[in-house]
């Protein structure tokens, strides 16, 4: 839904670097660890990549996959500067996704609302999987999000983020549907953790977190008619948020994220 400028790139690493204590959570829940070799489906510019680099440890490998040629570029860019070899990145959809060997595990975040029939997804990637391996993916529920006591700008905000994507093709809540997803993909009951942050301090970045997810669906919600530039005022719409908070002395609850995972089983043939 969003497109791959190299503002949109700097968006989504600040996004991986606001979340990214609960995504390595999931993954060491998960079994994530040394000498695992991993794909990383919708990469982006490769936060979880080189997360799960340092998981699976120099004995382990890690491809990363993105139907963004500029995604796939950064990314690329980013490992060279960290010297990691055992990582690589592939420009491939989904759909086409094919691999010599089966592998350890297949991880994807903020993958599944975007598709339109995540679980037929979801049954392909799995067939990646070797019989014992595992699948994990976290993804956003955005309708729990809210302030105590109200403030009104940042409920606003949220409502036209949430508008955006539903007008869009996103599913806003795909973290609760994880559960059936997997289910529909075939695969066992998956274990499950939902974890979020809730923010109030004066030099928290929830309020520019925010305003740069607006400042990307502005051009969408405009054609889509939920708000328009005079509406959201992007260029200092994070510091009124923040100046809300204050005078209200109240918090931000942020879209949560849903972890989950399962394991292939043993007479559940992988293919390549």
């Amino acid at each position: 839904m969003l497109w791959h400028s190299e503002r949109e790139l700097e968006r989504l690493i600040s996004q991986s670097r606001f979340y990214g204590e609960l995504t390595e959570e999931v993954l060491r829940r998960a079994g994530i660890g040394p000498g695992m070799r991993v794909v990383d489906v919708g990469c982006g510019a490769g936060d979880v990549s080189l997360l799960l680099a340092s998981l699976v440890g120099a004995t382990g490998s890690v491809i990363g996959v993105d139907r963004s040629a500029e995604s796939v570029q950064a990314a690329q860019e980013r490992v060279a500067g960290a010297q990691l070899p055992h990582v690589m990145f592939r420009h491939c959809d989904l759909a086409d996704l094919m691999l010599d060997t089966p592998v350890d595990a297949v991880v994807g975040r903020f993958v599944l609302l975007y598709l339109a029939d995540p679980a037929s997804t979801l049954e392909r990637l799995r067939r990646l999987v070797r019989p014992g391996g595992l699948v994990v993916f976290q993804e956003m529920d955005m309708t729990g999000a809210r302030s105590a006591p109200l403030v009104p700008l940042y409920e606003t905000a949220i409502q036209w983020i949430i508008e955006t994507c539903r007008r869009g093709g996103v599913e806003v809540d795909m973290g609760s549907r994880l559960f059936a997803t997997f289910r529909r993909a075939g695969l066992p009951a998956p274990e499950l953790v939902l974890r979020g942050r809730i923010e109030g301090t004066p030099d928290s970045p929830a309020y520019a977190y925010i305003a740069d997810i607006l400042r990307s669906l502005l051009p969408m919600a405009e054609r889509l008619g939920v708000f328009t530039a005079a509406d959201v005022q992007i260029d200092t719409l994070a510091e009124r948020i923040r100046a809300e908070v204050l005078r209200a002395d109240a918090v931000v609850v942020l879209p949560s994220l849903v972890g989950a995972w399962t394991r292939i089983p043993d007479d559940m043939h992988a293919a390549v």
